[in-house]
C-alpha cells in the first residue's frame, strides 16, 4: 500500500515533467479532456432518456461550445476597451501614485528618516518607469506586432478545434474505451483497475468541471457588481477574478489585490465597496454555489489540501496547484480502499477529519472498502464506468443482502470484488415458473 502511494506520487511527477516537454500535444489533449468532462453528463442524462449516445455527444458539445461563445461575447468588448484603457492611463497612474507618496512624507515624515523617504521615492520611481515601459511595450506590440502572430494565433486555433474533436469522441467512447482498457488490465485486476479509474474521474472531472463552474460564476457576480458600482474596469476585475478562483487558497487574495490596486487608482470610495462585492461574491460562491456543484468531488481535509497544494507548487507550479487538491482526494480514496480492504477495519466516519465520510456496510456489518473509497453508490451507473448490460448479470456467489449507509437500504450496487455485491435478483413471476415447470 505505502509502495503503491509512493508509485502514484512518482508517476504524478513524471506526468508533470512530461507536460513540459510534449507542448501542444499536452494542450490538445488538456482541451479535449476538460471540454469531455463537461460534456459527459448531459451526454449520459441524453442517452438515459433514449437519445443516441453519437447524437448526445454532439448535442452537449454543440451547448457547450454556445455556452462558451455567448460567455466570451458578452465579456470581450468590454474587456478589451478597459484594458486598453489601462494601458494608456497607466503613465498618468504611475505618476499620480508618486504625487501620494510625496503627499504622505511631507504630512507625515518631515524631519525623521531623510534616508528611508529617499529610498522609498527612489523606489516609486523605478517602480512607476517598469510599468510605463511595461505597458509601452504591450501597447507596441498590439499596434505594431499583432499582425506577425497571426500564423501562432492560427496555430492555436487549430488546436482549439482538434482539442474539440477530441472531446466529441471522449464523450462518446469513454464507456468503451474503459471496458478496453479493463479488459487489458486482466481479470485479476479490473475490479481494482474500474475503482481507482472512478475515483481518479470522481474526484477529478467533478472537481474541475465544479472549478469551472464556480470561477465562471465567481467572475460574472463581480462583473456585474462593479458595473452597478460604476468602476471602470468592471469587465477586466471580473475577469481576474474568474481566472485566479482556479487556484486554489491563494487566487482570491492575488485577484482581491488587483482588484484593490485598479480601484484605488479610480476613487478611493470605490475601492471599499469593490472589496466588499468581492466578499459578497466569494461567500456566495463558497457557501451557496460551491456545495451543490462540488457534491462529485471527494471531501478532502483542508489540511491536506494546504499540504497537497504546497507539494502540488513545488512540482508542478501553477499547474501543479491546480490539480494538487483532486489529486490529492484522488490519493486519499485510493489510500482508504486498499488499507480497509486489508486491514479489515473501517477508517471512515462521518465525524472523521482526515477521512470524514458515510461509513457504507451491508445488513450483516461488513465493510464494503469500495464504496468507502468512492463515497458515492450511484457513480458507477451515471458515469458509465461499469456497462449496465454486464452488471445486471453479476451474481456474487452468494446473494448478498443490500448494503446500509445510515441506515437507509440501497437496492443497486454496481461494482464487483473480491466480496461481489450487486443487485439482488429479480424473483421471476409466476407466469416465468409455470413456463419453466412446462419446459422441464
Amino acid at each position: 500500500m505505502v509502495w503503491t502511494v509512493i508509485g502514484l506520487a512518482a508517476l504524478f511527477a513524471l506526468a508533470l515533467y512530461v507536460l513540459g516537454i510534449l507542448g501542444q500535444a499536452v494542450e490538445l489533449l488538456a482541451i479535449g479532456s476538460i471540454i469531455a468532462f463537461v460534456c459527459s453528463p448531459v451526454t449520459n442524462w441524453l442517452e438515459d432518456r433514449g437519445v443516441p449516445r453519437g447524437i448526445s455527444a454532439l448535442i452537449a458539445l454543440v451547448l457547450t461550445l454556445i455556452v462558451l461563445v455567448g460567455f466570451l461575447i458578452l465579456i470581450a468588448q468590454p474587456l478589451v476597451f478597459e484594458l486598453t484603457t489601462l494601458l494608456r492611463n497607466a503613465p498618468s497612474y504611475a505618476s499620480q501614485i508618486g504625487a501620494m507618496a510625496r503627499e504622505f512624507w511631507q504630512n507625515f515624515d518631515t524631519q525623521s528618516n531623510p534616508a528611508v523617504r529617499q529610498t522609498v521615492e527612489l523606489a516609486i520611481e523605478q517602480a512607476s518607469s517598469i510599468g510605463i515601459s511595461v505597458a509601452s511595450g504591450i501597447l507596441s506590440w498590439l499596434s505594431t506586432s499583432a499582425l506577425g502572430n497571426i500564423s501562432s494565433m492560427a496555430n492555436q486555433l487549430m488546436v482549439f478545434f482538434l482539442g474539440l474533436v477530441l472531446a466529441y469522441w471522449l464523450a462518446k467512447d469513454y464507456p468503451v474505451i474503459v471496458r478496453e482498457m479493463a479488459i487489458i488490465a486482466g481479470p485479476q485486476k479490473e475490479n481494482e483497475f474500474r475503482l481507482i479509474l472512478a475515483i481518479l474521474s470522481r474526484s477529478t472531472s467533478g472537481y474541475m468541471r465544479g472549478t469551472i463552474i464556480t470561477s465562471a460564476v465567481n467572475g460574472i457576480l463581480v462583473y456585474f457588481g462593479c458595473l452597478i458600482l460604476g468602476n471602470p474596469y468592471a469587465a477586466l476585475i471580473g475577469m481576474v477574478t474568474g481566472i485566479f478562483h482556479i487556484i486554489p487558497v491563494v487566487g482570491p487574495v492575488f485577484s482581491a489585490g488587483i482588484a484593490l490596486i485598479l480601484s484605488i487608482l479610480v476613487d478611493p470610495i470605490m475601492t471599499v465597496w469593490t472589496i466588499v462585492i468581492l466578499m459578497v461574491a466569494q461567500n456566495v460562491v463558497d457557501n451557496v454555489l460551491s456545495p451543490l456543484v462540488m457534491a462529485t468531488s471527494v471531501k478532502v481535509h483542508p489540511g491536506l489540501s494546504l499540504v497537497g497544494i504546497v507539494i502540488g507548487s513545488a512540482l508542478g507550479g501553477v499547474v501543479g496547484t491546480i490539480l494538487a487538491i483532486p489529486l490529492t482526494a484522488a490519493l486519499r480514496g485510493i489510500f482508504v480502499y486498499f488499507f480497509e480492504k486489508y486491514s479489515g477495519r473501517q477508517i471512515v466516519s462521518p465525524n472523521g477529519a482526515l477521512f470524514n465520510s458515510t461509513q457504507y456496510v451491508d445488513e450483516s456489518g461488513a465493510i464494503l472498502p469500495e464504496y468507502d473509497a468512492l463515497d458515492d453508490p450511484k457513480f458507477f451507473e451515471e458515469s458509465r464506468l461499469v456497462d449496465q448490460d454486464t452488471t445486471a448479470h453479476v451474481r456474487s456467489k452468494s446473494p448478498a443482502p443490500a448494503p446500509k449507509i445510515l441506515g437507509h437500504d440501497f437496492s443497486q450496487l454496481l461494482f464487483r470484488n473480491t466480496q461481489e455485491v450487486t443487485k439482488e435478483p429479480d424473483k421471476p413471476s409466476s407466469d416465468a415458473v409455470d413456463s419453466d415447470s412446462t419446459k422441464e
